[in-house]
């Protein structure tokens, strides 16, 4: 069974480094960026009408399996063990997460890169997008910094409708990084989008609607237009989104049994 591939069709594609070779346009309206690093040409897709940047084969094989291997050995605590984050409905389930690892001077707790670990694999793949990435989130370069988590879902877990917001400052883009080695198409755990649609009025606080709303969307934000898109969790594929982007992870189905949903995930500072 083959995993999902679903984008809806792309607005706009930014070309930022010399390392792109080309741009195919494959139906009107969408387009594929090849970038060419190592020699292998990679695929980036980016939406600027739902605010998201796709790039698989992030990792090359042999050090994907090394950070996995290394990951899954890493010390992981329940979500809302020490304190409620709203954001996580009781009925939704939670997640699985390890601590902090950051990716220039964030002011978080936890290592940074370089960590002396196989996260950085991670974070070193990541750098060769430098550019396109900036670009996408209209940040200068010189000045990423970012903190992740590691993230596992199990079957019956979920994440509900929100916008990202940073402690005392804007986060200025989030993503995940899909490291899980199979996923099926029929698993769940996708992530959803929906266009031109908030989750409050100036003023109100998302966090707080997550509990009293029960979805985290104020109503009737969710059905005044209703539509979307999703994007499936392709193992080795990372997504970038936005800020106050609205999103939602779809729960992971039973069909999945003891697989489980694992991702590298956090937000650009």
């Amino acid at each position: 069974m083959q995993t999902f591939d679903l984008f809806v069709p792309i607005k706009s594609v930014r070309k930022s480094d010399e390392s792109l070779a080309a741009v195919t346009i494959i139906d009107e309206g969408v387009a594929i960026m090849t970038q060419i690093i190592e020699d292998k040409s990679v695929a980036i897709r980016t939406n600027d009408d739902f605010g998201y940047l796709v790039i698989d084969d992030v990792v090359v094989p042999q050090e994907r399996d090394e950070l996995h291997r290394h990951v899954m050995r890493d010390t992981f605590f329940y979500e809302n063990s020490f304190e409620w984050n709203k954001v996580w409905h009781p009925l939704s389930g939670m997640s699985l997460l390890t601590g902090p690892k950051s990716y220039g001077e964030t002011g978080k707790p936890g290592p940074a890169y370089p960590t002396g670990t196989s996260y950085d694999l991670f974070f070193a793949s990541v750098e060769r997008h430098r550019d396109v990435i900036t670009d996408f989130l209209g940040i200068d370069k010189e000045s990423l910094k970012y903190v992740l988590a590691a993230y596992l879902y199990r079957a019956g877990w979920a994440l509900p409708w929100h916008e990202d917001i940073g402690e005392g400052a804007e986060y200025r883009g989030a993503f995940s990084y899909y490291l899980h080695k199979e996923w099926r198409g029929n698993w769940g755990g996708e992530l959803m989008i929906l266009n031109d649609e908030r989750l409050h009025e100036p003023g109100e606080n998302t966090i707080d609607l997550a509990f009293s709303q029960g979805t985290g969307l104020y109503p009737p934000s969710h059905v005044a237009g209703g539509i979307g898109t999703f994007i499936a969790p392709k193992p080795n594929r990372l997504v970038v989104m936005r800020p106050k982007v609205l999103h939602a992870i779809n729960t992971v189905s039973p069909l999945a049994g003891e697989n489980m949903r694992l991702a590298l995930a956090g937000f650009y500072l």
